[in-house]
């Protein structure tokens, strides 16, 4: 007889039991494309490798059915789609009266080493980074610093007209 590790367990209940505090869950619904969305979070925070199941029981802790990299690809665009209606989800829950008593907002820029990203460009590079394209990224968040959107923008734009979108 031989004994093996089986799937890691522990990672996963202890990370979707904070999704599920915080209402991410909630906010991205129960099809099978929010639950590869919740999975897709919850792996960031648990390894930085892969993104599919591999050692880690999601599919069993989380009710997932099988997927690959190219369902974890079409989870992005899935995403994507719905970012707008999942925001609004979790600002509700955080805010049932609909109404914040101040918005945060800054933005942030990270290069790129890759050239096939659609909002990739040349423009001011907080990293110096020479010869680099870059993105510039949006957050706002409400009064207790929790995340309430974001959105990545091409490099050249301006970080004041960053805040009306």
């Amino acid at each position: 007889m031989t004994c093996g590790q089986g799937l890691s367990v522990g990672a996963v209940l202890a990370v979707s039991a904070v999704a599920k505090r915080l209402g991410i869950d909630k906010a991205l619904g129960n099809s099978q494309q929010a639950k590869r969305a919740l999975w897709q979070v919850l792996s960031c925070c648990i390894d930085q490798g892969s993104r599919l199941a591999g050692t880690h029981a999601a599919c069993d802790v989380l009710g997932l059915e099988a997927f690959d990299e190219d369902d974890l690809y079409a989870n992005l665009d899935w995403l994507h789609e719905n970012q707008a209606a999942i925001e609004d989800r979790l600002f509700r829950q955080r805010h049932p009266d609909k109404k914040a008593e101040l918005f945060l907002y800054d933005v942030t820029s990270s290069y790129l080493e890759g050239v096939d990203n659609a909002l990739a460009a040349f423009g001011y590079n907080r990293d110096r980074k020479r010869g680099k394209r870059q993105i510039v990224i949006g957050l706002l968040c409400d009064e207790a610093g929790c995340p309430l959107s974001v959105e990545v923008f091409a490099s050249n734009t301006a970080d004041t007209s960053t805040f009306a979108a």
